[in-house]
C-alpha cells in the first residue's frame, strides 16, 4: 500500500512505512476494493471496472427480484486528506413499458463519470508521488556518484603512490625525474643514460645509488664496474682507479676490476705505474687464480735471475754467481727483511758462503720492471769430529794415573784432529794444553776431573769428554784461596774510609769516573805504598780496592807477598799440575762454585798469578804481580762488583 505522509509504496502487511515512519490504517483482512485498489495505486483501473459491473449485476437481480430501490455506497480515492463515502440511490423502475432502462443508464453513468474522475485523481496523485520518488532517486544517486568519485579519485592517488614506490618500474619513473629512489632503480636509469650518451647524468645516477649502498651495506659490483666505466668515458682516469682499487679490494674473486685497473696503468705515462701493473698482476692472479694475469706479468716483467750453485746442503764454503740471461741488472741479499731492490746489492762479483745458513734473495731490473724474486738457502755447515776418547776408564786408584786420549772412530785417520784438554776442572778451549800424543799426568787429590774436545780444520769443535777419578795418592793438592783470607784486617766492600784513614792516613784523594764498573762515585787515596779505591755504598764511603808495591806495610794472604818468588806463592795455593797452554797461560785450579786460579803471561814476559772467589753474584780477585825475573812486585786486592 502507499504511505499517505510520503507516498512510499509497502507491503499490505506492513503496519508503519519504512520510508518516514507514519501509521498505515486499513481494514485488516477485508478484501482490497478498487477505490482502495486505486489509492494504492495498484491495478486502480481494474478494480474500478470490476466494482462497477458487480454493482450493475446486483442492481439487475435486484430489479428482477421485485426490490424498488437499492444503495451503493463506494468510496472516493484516498487522498492526504480523508473522504466521505458517497452513496447513490438508484431506483428500480422502469421508465417505460417495453423495457427500457435508459434513466438506470444515465444513472450508472453519471456514476462511472464520477467513478472515472476519481481514477483519473488517484492517476494524478500517484503521477505525482512516482515524479517526487524519482527526484528523490535522482539526487540519492547523485550523492552516491559523487561518493565514488571520491573514492576512485582517492584509490587511483594510493595505486599511483604504490606504483611509484613499491613497483620497479615506478622507481625508475622517479629516479628519472630526479626523485628519491631505491639504488636498483638509480643504477638501471644511469646505466639508460649512459648507453645513451648522458655521461654526467649516468654519473650522477650511480654516485647517488653507489652512497645508498654503502649506507646499507651493499655491494653492487655490476653497477660500481658501471660507474667506473662512466669515469673513464669521461676521461677521469684517476677516479676510475680508485673505484677500481676499492672493488677488487672489497671483493678479491671479480676479474673485472683488476682487468680494468691494470689498463688503465698500463696506459698512462707516469713513472712506476708499469712496475704497480705488474704487482697488480701478480695480487690478481693470487686473488683469483685465473692463468691469464700470471701469463700477462710473466710477458710484461723480466724473467728472475739464476744462480750457478743449487741451492742445498755443503759441507765446504763455496762461491755463487748471480746472472740474468736477459742480461739486466741483479740486485741481491741476503736479508729477509730487505726489500729488493732498493735495499740489495748489485751483483758484480761471485759471492762468497761461508759456514751458516744463508737464504739468497735476488731480483732482475729493467728500467723500473722488477723481475719476480729468487730465493735459494743454502746450508754451509762443516762437519763437526767425534768426541775423543781416552784409555783409563773411570773409578778410584790408590796410585797416580797417566791417561792417553785419542780421536773418534771416524776421525782415527784424519790428520787435522787437534785435540784440547784440562785436568784442573775446567772446561777446555783454545787456551788450553794440547794433547801431543805423550801420556797425560794426573793430580793426585781426592777427584781429578779430566775434560777433552777435538776440533777439526773447519774449526769445528766436538762434544766435550768429561771423565771423574779418585786419585788416592799423595802429596794432596793444598786449598784455593778464600774470602775469609784477608789482606791487614781489613774486608772489601766493608771496611769505611775513616776507619782506614785513621789508621793509614789521609792520603792524596781524587774523583774517578765509571771507575772498573761501578755506577756510584768513586774516590781513589794515593800514598806511598800504593792507594785504596773507596767506593761510596748506602750513605757510606767503603774500602773495595787495596794495591800496594812495599812489603813493609802490608802481607798478602799466606805470609806472601811483595818480594815472594813465583813458585812460592803457587805452592801456598791449590794446584792441580796441568801444563801451560800454547798462549803460555796456566791454570792452576777451577772449581764448580766457580773460584778459580791461573797464570796468565804478559806480552812483556811478566805474569799475573790471579785467584777469584764468587760470591753473592760478586767477584773478589787477588793478583800477583811477577815480574820477567819471577818475583812478585805488586799485590792488587780488589771488589767486582
Amino acid at each position: 500500500m502507499l504511505c499517505p505522509r510520503c507516498g512510499y509504496y509497502s507491503d499490505r502487511e506492513d503496519t508503519v512505512c519504512p520510508e518516514c515512519g507514519e501509521i498505515l490504517t486499513y481494514a485488516s483482512g477485508a478484501p482490497m476494493t478498487g477505490a482502495e485498489m486505486i489509492r494504492q495505486g495498484k491495478r486502480a483501473r481494474q478494480a474500478i471496472h470490476a466494482g462497477a459491473a458487480s454493482e450493475t449485476q446486483e442492481a439487475k437481480r435486484k430489479r428482477r427480484s421485485g426490490a424498488s430501490h437499492a444503495t451503493i455506497e463506494m468510496p472516493a480515492v484516498q487522498d492526504d486528506r480523508p473522504q466521505d463515502p458517497v452513496t447513490y440511490e438508484v431506483s428500480d423502475t422502469v421508465d417505460s413499458e417495453d423495457g427500457d432502462d435508459t434513466g438506470f443508464e444515465r444513472r450508472r453513468r453519471a456514476v462511472y463519470d464520477e467513478n472515472a474522475a476519481r481514477e483519473e485523481e488517484a492517476e494524478l496523485y500517484s503521477a505525482r508521488m512516482e515524479s517526487n520518488r524519482r527526484q528523490k532517486m535522482k539526487m540519492i544517486n547523485w550523492i552516491k556518484i559523487a561518493l565514488i568519485a571520491v573514492i576512485l579519485i582517492v584509490l587511483a592517488v594510493v595505486g599511483g603512490w604504490l606504483f611509484l614506490t613499491k613497483t620497479e618500474a615506478g622507481q625508475k619513473i622517479m629516479a628519472r625525474f630526479g626523485r628519491d629512489a631505491t639504488s636498483a632503480a638509480l643504477w638501471a636509469v644511469g646505466e639508460e643514460r649512459l648507453n645513451s650518451g648522458d655521461i654526467d647524468g649516468a654519473i650522477a645516477d650511480f654516485e647517488k645509488a653507489k652512497l645508498q649502498d654503502e649506507a646499507e651495506g651493499v655491494v653492487d659490483v655490476d653497477g660500481l664496474l658501471m660507474l667506473g666505466n662512466a669515469y673513464e668515458s669521461a676521461g677521469d682516469q684517476e677516479a676510475a682507479a680508485a673505484l677500481y682499487e676499492q672493488i677488487y679490494t672489497d671483493t678479491p674473486s671479480r676479474t673485472e676490476a683488476y682487468v680494468n685497473h691494470i689498463r688503465i696503468l698500463q696506459s698512462t705515462n707516469k713513472p712506476g705505474d708499469m712496475a704497480k701493473a705488474g704487482e697488480l698482476m701478480k695480487l690478481a692472479y693470487k686473488n683469483t687464480g685465473d692463468t691469464s694475469f700470471q701469463t700477462q706479468r710473466r710477458d710484461l716483467l723480466p724473467a728472475p735471475p739464476e744462480v750457478d750453485l743449487t741451492a742445498g746442503f755443503y759441507e765446504t764454503k763455496k762461491y755463487i754467481a748471480i746472472t740474468s740471461y736477459q742480461g739486466y741488472d741483479v740486485y741481491y741479499t741476503f736479508d729477509e727483511n730487505a726489500e729488493l731492490p732498493s735495499g740489495g746489492t748489485l751483483f758484480t762479483e761471485r759471492v762468497f758462503l761461508d759456514e751458516g745458513i744463508h737464504t739468497l734473495r735476488a731480483v732482475a731490473v729493467k728500467d723500473e720492471l722488477v723481475s719476480d724474486e729468487l730465493k735459494a738457502v743454502y746450508k754451509i755447515i762443516m762437519p763437526s769430529p767425534q768426541t775423543p776418547q781416552c784409555n783409563l776408564a773411570p773409578g778410584a786408584y790408590k796410585t797416580r794415573q797417566r791417561v792417553k786420549l785419542k780421536p773418534g772412530q771416524e776421525n782415527l785417520n784424519d790428520d787435522d784432529i787437534v785435540i784440547y784438554y784440562t785436568v784442573d776442572g775446567s772446561n777446555p778451549d783454545a787456551d788450553c794444553p794440547i794433547y801431543t800424543g805423550d801420556p797425560v799426568q794426573l793430580p793426585s787429590g781426592h777427584t781429578v776431573v779430566l775434560k777433552a774436545v777435538a776440533v777439526n780444520k773447519y774449526n769445528k769443535v766436538s762434544n766435550m769428554l768429561e771423565r771423574r777419578y779418585k786419585i788416592e795418592a799423595k802429596p794432596y793438592p793444598l786449598t784455593a784461596w778464600e774470602l775469609t783470607e784477608t789482606i791487614g784486617g781489613l774486608e772489601l766492600n766493608r771496611t769505611r774510609m775513616i776507619d782506614f784513614q785513621t789508621a793509614y792516613g789521609e792520603g792524596s784523594q781524587e774523583t774517578l769516573e765509571n771507575y772498573e764498573g761501578f755506577e756510584t762515585e768513586t774516590r781513589k787515596l794515593t800514598y806511598d805504598w800504593g792507594y785504596a779505591v773507596m767506593n761510596l755504598s748506602k750513605r757510606n764511603w767503603v774500602l773495595v780496592e787495596l794495591f800496594f808495591s812495599e812489603g813493609s806495610v802490608f802481607k798478602a794472604p799466606r805470609d806472601t807477598g811483595v818480594g815472594s818468588p813465583e813458585d812460592f806463592v803457587i805452592g801456598k795455593f791449590k794446584d792441580l799440575g796441568q801444563i801451560a797452554s800454547a798462549s803460555g797461560n796456566r791454570g792452576l785450579y777451577s772449581l764448580d762454585s766457580g773460584s778459580d786460579g791461573k797464570v796468565w803471561l804478559q806480552e812483556d814476559g811478566s805474569k799475573i798469578i790471579r785467584y777469584r772467589v764468587r760470591s753473592e753474584g760478586h767477584w773478589y780477585q787477588l793478583d800477583y804481580n811477577v815480574s820477567k825475573s819471577g818475583t812478585v812486585t805488586s799485590v792488587d786486592w780488589r771488589y767486582i762488583p
